[in-house]
């Protein structure tokens, strides 16, 4: 009684976390509307790229199914006996412990080697896939700078965290991960990149609705994954191991976008914007915030190493603990 009453508890915490976050959320909507109405921003579609634009719809939607299809096997197998077929037990994995980050740890339990390496490879697809379509196959220095970012921030974590092992820190980040795509391609399979982007630059709603989803989701990456890691490390060192990692992969990022040079790392919207999520960063970048030269791309990585250090200094162990 008293176990399910405690799991009611962050349940209900969750939620209030959540609410909060959604809160914040519309509020970033409404001041980048506000930037981006106030400089009169606004994108067109160009007439000669339908034909890539369609293309990149239905690859995008053709990945929604697939990345539908897994969340939906996850929620199954969490409540039924589908979690004994192969795959099923990551799929769930994955949902339980995007979803419920404080049950990361229970959701591996039992799990075989294969769907361990569905638990890494699934969501690391995804994420390559999802943008490499937003980016319509053409930047893909662009995609290296976002790739740099998370495995920075995943080996970082991950290499603290390995002693009480890591793999409710892999399934978290790992599902979010999906949830991420999934909001992202959900967009995409609309019109394709240029469609959609030019949609969410020009039309207020649609763009205040999709940056609140967007942010609610960045920022709960972060919370879920100091959850999932609280459990074993507790409140303060489980922050602290999230913000060495979240500071690694902003500063090499950073770092890499400034040495392939700016312009050729990001693209427009310039080397910072492109840590931000999508459409959010474009959206600075285009009203001034964001200038698109390598100051953007330092100020960046500056930002990264002070990240580090406040995440370190909350990692340390207490005084005369045995780690």
């Amino acid at each position: 009684m008293g176990a399910r009453m405690q799991l009611r508890a962050r349940g209900t915490v969750a939620l209030i976390v959540a609410a909060l976050l959604i809160i914040v959320g519309v509020g970033v909507s409404l001041l980048v509307s506000d930037v981006v109405d106030t400089a009169s921003v606004g994108v067109g579609a160009p007439e000669d790229d339908g034909a890539d634009d369609l293309t990149m719809a239905w690859c995008a939607r053709v990945l929604l199914v697939l990345a539908v299809a897994w969340l939906v096997i996850g929620m199954l197998a969490a409540r039924t006996r589908l979690v004994r077929r192969p795959g099923a037990a990551a799929a769930r994995a994955s949902w339980v412990s995007a979803t419920r980050p404080w049950r990361a740890v229970e959701s591996m339990l039992g799990m075989l080697p294969a769907d361990r390496l569905l638990l890494v490879s699934v969501p690391a697809a995804l994420l390559v896939a999802t943008r490499a379509v937003q980016t319509s196959l053409t930047d893909w220095a662009h995609l290296v700078v976002i790739l740099v970012a998370w495995l920075a921030f995943l080996a970082v974590t991950i290499l603290i965290a390995r002693r009480r092992s890591p793999w409710a820190l892999i399934a978290t980040v790992g599902g979010v991960i999906v949830l991420r795509c999934v909001v992202t391609l959900a967009a995409l399979a609309v019109a394709g990149p240029v469609g959609v982007r030019a949609a969410l630059w020009n039309e207020p709603f649609l763009r205040s609705a999709y940056i609140t989803i967007a942010f609610t989701l960045f920022v709960w990456l972060f919370v879920a994954t100091a959850w999932a890691l609280s459990l074993r490390w507790g409140r303060r060192r489980s922050w602290g191991i999230v913000l060495l990692g979240a500071g690694a992969g902003l500063t090499l990022s950073a770092a890499v976008a400034a040495l392939a040079g700016v312009g050729a790392a990001t693209g427009p919207a310039g080397a910072a914007s492109a840590l931000f999520p999508w459409a959010l960063g474009p959206a600075l970048d285009a009203a001034g915030y964001v200038d698109g030269t390598a100051s953007s791309a330092l100020v960046a990585l500056l930002s990264g190493v002070g990240v580090c250090v406040l995440g370190a200094l909350l990692a340390l162990p207490p005084r005369n603990a045995v780690d």
